[in-house]
């Protein structure tokens, strides 16, 4: 349940190991629950939005154990040529608010995080040529044609966020106060 939290507070160890023992021992455990004080868990690591964004988004393609990248929401891809990039979506999938995720959907994703001058807070590395152009072929296939050859783009696609039209409509990683999400996440 906490496994996410890499760096525990040993003082919350020891009240959480307290309350499981108290609870497995049935002795006073309504007791022991009620004077557990709720716990806050800080993660004041600066990369915790990698957490974050990597178990509550999607992605085209993602890494296994073994370090290959294989497709997620995507079910396969290929290069036509060079400088162009296909992607077969899956069917079926929904995102959590019901939205059923196709080519339209995609493409809302991609063309929020264009926008932003510095998508990626590891660095400009991840961004795609502000000059790419996205394709809509059919409701489960996108191209992309950039500028130039561009032999990072499969692991760009590991970093580019998949979100519904909720998401984005209600504020996306915008924050409220800037008006935009550049450094916000």
């Amino acid at each position: 349940m906490f496994a996410m939290n890499p760096v525990v507070p040993p003082r919350w160890k020891q009240r959480a190991r307290a309350l499981a023992m108290a609870v497995t021992l049935g002795a006073g455990s309504a007791a022991a629950i009620a004077a557990t004080p709720v716990i806050t868990v800080v993660d004041p690591s600066p990369v915790n939005w990698l957490s974050i964004t990597w178990n509550t988004m999607e992605e085209l393609v993602r890494v296994n154990e073994d370090g290959r990248t294989i497709p997620t929401l995507a079910e396969s891809w290929r290069w036509v040529d060079d400088k162009t990039l296909e992607f077969k979506l899956r069917k079926g999938i929904q995102f959590q608010d019901g939205e059923p995720f196709n080519a339209k959907v995609f493409r809302r994703s991609f063309d929020e995080v264009q926008r932003w001058e510095n998508p990626h807070p590891p660095g400009a590395f991840l961004n795609f040529a502000k000059d790419t152009k996205l394709e809509i072929v059919d409701d489960h296939t996108v191209r992309f044609v950039f500028p130039a050859t561009d032999s990072a783009a499969i692991m760009k696609f590991r970093g580019m966020h998949v979100a519904s039209t909720r998401f984005w409509d209600t504020n996306g990683f915008k924050n409220k106060k800037a008006g935009n999400a550049e450094g916000q996440w």
